[in-house]
């Protein structure tokens, strides 16, 4: 598998919007009290209101994976408010899951952003927290820090590199 990681350029965004659809779908199994997601009567989901600000603020930065040159995936990276980079939205599509395609977007992200990260997951969603465990721990030998933030709302990876 030959993986690519591209940054989205605004003329280009509709691609994350749309990927963001799917994403947003996946999520919803995973709605409680702390997180909901709308949908329209379109059928489409309400986005994230944060989304539009990838192309607007220069601490944002939107990319795509590809997979042999197909659309695999996709990753919203910002350095937030704490001083930290953050993965802030992060989506594999199925079909390019459990052949590396995440652990190769997630280590690209840390090599190309250096400094204090955090990465946040639903609380239910432990898939998500188990992915985050085995790759984070692997990037850091083993070197990070977990704790639930939001009133115990979500469970956050930290580190440095």
């Amino acid at each position: 598998m030959n993986f690519d990681l591209e940054l989205v350029e605004e003329k280009n965004k509709e691609i994350i919007y749309n990927l963001m659809q799917l994403y947003t779908y996946e999520l919803s199994f995973f709605e409680d009290e702390t997180t909901s997601f709308t949908m329209l009567d379109t059928g489409l989901y309400i986005m994230n209101k944060y989304v539009e600000k990838y192309w607007q603020e220069d601490n944002r930065h939107p990319y795509i994976l590809k997979c042999n040159d197909e659309l695999a995936g996709f990753v919203l990276q910002r350095f937030n408010e704490e001083n930290m980079n953050e993965i802030a939205e992060f989506f594999v599509i199925n079909k390019y899951r459990k052949i590396g395609a995440g652990k190769y977007m997630a280590n690209k992200m840390f090599d190309m952003y250096k400094g204090k990260w955090e990465v946040r997951t639903l609380l239910k969603n432990e898939r998500a927290q188990k992915f985050w465990r085995t790759v984070i721990k692997q990037y850091t030998n083993n070197n990070f820090e977990e704790k639930f933030i939001r009133d115990s709302s979500r469970l956050a990876f930290y580190f440095e590199n």
